[in-house]
């Protein structure tokens, strides 16, 4: 063969092979960009399943305006007496004891997606004390009748008081002090004479009126309880005239600035 034609195959040969090397270099030294925007395409479908996966978000409104409302006037009654929790899931309040365990699951199902609206604790060991279901207009619907029924059986059976209080726009302390005080037991706020406004012989409804009636003031036979309202010592009075011409009731002694008032148990024969 020319040697001349085997020298230019030679070269040619080592061209070509410098020309491979160097575009893979090229290559090579490319790739990782490549592989960045590979792997930050796939974190981003990553993060768009994990959205879809988990689409939560925290509400603006934990509580309802008359939630809210209620909630408020219920902790100045309370004070350091009880610790008041909102929306409690029946699941966390009762626990299930049978004997055929094949019938815990059904019995869990039939109170887990269910709550209590507020529930009153002891601050020292939690153990719960009172629920309290605040009703509403939607109260009145066929269904939310079946599930308060059985709310309340669910209550009665493990002996574990239960309070239904009206939903309002604006609330009375002294009747929510009124219907807690049987529950809640004496404190230096309130006295352990205090009972509920339906064991009384001054009816709600009187209640409301009776500081426009004339009254006396008169000596208790017990030590005042303070005023929800404002924190003043109460004095004992009697209604001198009209329906509920005879019955005492606790008013404030700062009155007429307050008009707190507190009904007043009979005293013990």
């Amino acid at each position: 063969m020319n040697p001349a034609l085997i020298i230019v195959v030679v070269i040619a040969v080592i061209a070509l092979e410098f020309f491979l090397r160097s575009r893979d270099g090229r290559v090579q030294r490319s790739k990782p960009k490549y592989q960045t925007q590979a792997l930050q395409s796939t974190q981003d479908d990553e993060d768009d399943d994990q959205l879809q996966d988990f689409p939560y978000q925290v509400q603006n409104h934990f509580l309802s305006p008359a939630e809210l409302s209620f909630f408020q006037n219920l902790r100045g009654v309370v004070g350091n007496r009880a610790v008041v929790s909102a929306k409690v899931g029946l699941g966390d309040v009762f626990w299930i004891k049978l004997e055929d365990k094949s019938k815990f699951r059904a019995y869990r199902n039939k109170i887990d997606r269910k709550h209590v609206d507020f529930l009153l604790c002891d601050p020292a060991t939690m153990q719960p004390l009172l629920g309290i279901e605040l009703d509403d207009s939607s109260h009145q619907r066929e269904d939310r009748r079946e599930r308060d029924a059985f709310v309340d059986q669910v209550f009665a059976v493990a002996k574990l008081p239960l309070l239904h209080v009206p939903a309002k726009r604006a609330y009375v302390v002294a009747e929510i002090a009124a219907q807690l005080a049987p529950y809640l037991g004496s404190s230096s706020t309130f006295a352990p004479e205090i009972a509920p406004l339906a064991a009384q012989p001054i009816m709600a409804a009187a209640l409301s009126k009776i500081a426009s009636e004339p009254v006396v003031t008169v000596k208790p036979a017990v030590q005042p309880p303070r005023c929800p309202k404002c924190g003043s010592e109460m004095v004992l009075r009697t209604v001198k005239n009209g329906a509920n011409a005879g019955s005492h009731f606790w008013g404030c002694s700062n009155y007429p600035n307050c008009r707190g008032m507190l009904p007043y148990a009979l005293e013990k024969t």
